[in-house]
């Protein structure tokens, strides 16, 4: 902090209670007030703009790579890897960063970073506590694969007998899923969050009996949820085609939408991962499908603007899919012609700049919400981690920017 502004930062303390309290000036930037969010972001990005014309890559890096004081990045090879993780901590060195806690599913790429500075000594394991937590999931790097974090407590898992409104909101907010990985299994839970709204229950209300063995099926389908591996990489080595495809579906309770990151290599061989999804619970008021199918087909739209403007890779294609014929009947055409309601939803469509598909009944089935009573392991078996083909991750914290 500039001197004139650390009185902004004045606290009273003392070490002991037999001491007077005085009064001490914080020098760094703290977490705590309003504005620390917006400072510790825009110390990076003022950083970056400042080598972006010397230091273009870790400008780049700086900018984009950085999930708030977490660095979450990788290269396609072991040397280039090296090369980055050496020149942003230089450069963050200069503005009073050093940059710790670093992790990489290399083992080649520790092996030039002091131990102090690593992440942890130990093996890293997915069945303890010891695995690095990124984007509130553990991550593996010897597998180079995630696993669902478990943020609720032993009481919220095994009591049974006492449920209420409240506690099963907790329990369902618990699930942290910023990419909607989970999105089969999720929205099982918010369409049981709608049920308890519907039946105007209040917030300390114990659940009825007939709620409360619904709830407990699926509060056993948690620890199912802590059981999923899913991979991080999602496109080959080398790939000489790297496609998008979105696919949206809708039922009478619920809709959704998903990216699909498709690549192929210079052998022909295809991969294809799941790199983000979403979905909503249909509204209590009865729609009719074509809406619902037309409220999927939006949601697909914002969810492709979304993803296309974070992805910082080359797309040969972008293919967006629908099975809905009155979908695809509505968005060909100005939306002038059709009534407000379904104007305003194709004018979004339309907007994005691309083009929506139709006759997808081969590719339909990747897209999974399912609204059986019986869920079940089955209902999480297809969602897998977006991310970069890295051989090099790299997590780390400057100090001074985070809460312990």
């Amino acid at each position: 902090m500039q001197p004139q502004d650390r009185e902004l930062q004045r606290i009273p303390r003392r070490y002991s209670s037999d001491e007077p309290i005085q009064e001490y000036n914080l020098t760094t930037v703290t977490y705590g007030t309003s504005s620390a969010p917006y400072l510790a972001t825009h110390c990076l990005k003022k950083l970056a703009d400042d080598i972006k014309c010397q230091h273009p890559p870790a400008a780049h890096m700086l900018k984009n790579n950085f999930y708030f004081d977490d660095l979450l990045s990788g290269t396609s090879t072991i040397e280039d890897a090296i090369k980055v993780q050496q020149e942003i901590s230089s450069l963050l060195q200069t503005a009073g960063f050093t940059l710790r806690k670093w992790a990489s599913n290399h083992p080649t790429f520790l092996d030039n970073i002091p131990r102090e500075l690593q992440e942890t000594q130990q093996p890293l394991s997915l069945d303890n506590e010891d695995g690095v937590i990124t984007l509130e999931s553990i991550w593996n790097p010897k597998n180079d694969q995630l696993q669902v974090k478990n943020n609720t407590t032993q009481v919220q898992q095994t009591n049974s007998t006492a449920s209420t409104k409240r506690k099963v909101l907790a329990t369902t907010e618990s699930i942290f899923d910023t990419l909607g990985l989970l999105c089969p299994a999720v929205i099982a839970y918010k369409l049981f969050l709608q049920k308890l709204w519907q039946d105007k229950l209040q917030c300390d209300e114990v659940l009825p009996a007939h709620l409360q063995q619904e709830w407990n099926h699926l509060l056993q389908t948690i620890t199912k949820l802590l059981q999923l591996k899913i991979n991080w990489k999602v496109i080959y080595s080398n790939a000489d085609n790297i496609q998008l495809h979105g696919f949206c579906d809708t039922s009478e309770r619920a809709y959704g939408a998903c990216l699909y990151m498709r690549s192929t290599d210079s052998n022909n061989k295809t991969y294809s991962e799941l790199i983000c999804s979403t979905s909503k619970v249909a509204a209590l008021k009865k729609l009719t499908i074509p809406r619902l199918e037309l409220f999927a087909a939006t949601l697909l739209s914002k969810l492709y603007k979304k993803a296309i403007g974070s992805l910082k890779i080359g797309i040969n294609e972008s293919c967006l899919w629908t099975d809905s014929s009155i979908v695809l009947t509505s968005i060909h055409g100005p939306p002038k012609k059709w009534q407000i309601f379904l104007s305003n939803r194709v004018a979004i469509i339309q907007e994005k700049h691309h083009q929506l598909h139709g006759d997808m009944c081969h590719l339909k089935p990747m897209l999974v919400i399912s609204f059986q009573e019986e869920l079940s392991l089955q209902l999480c078996q297809h969602p897998h981690s977006g991310g970069r083909d890295h051989n090099g991750f790299h997590r780390s914290h400057p100090p001074g920017l985070q809460q312990k």
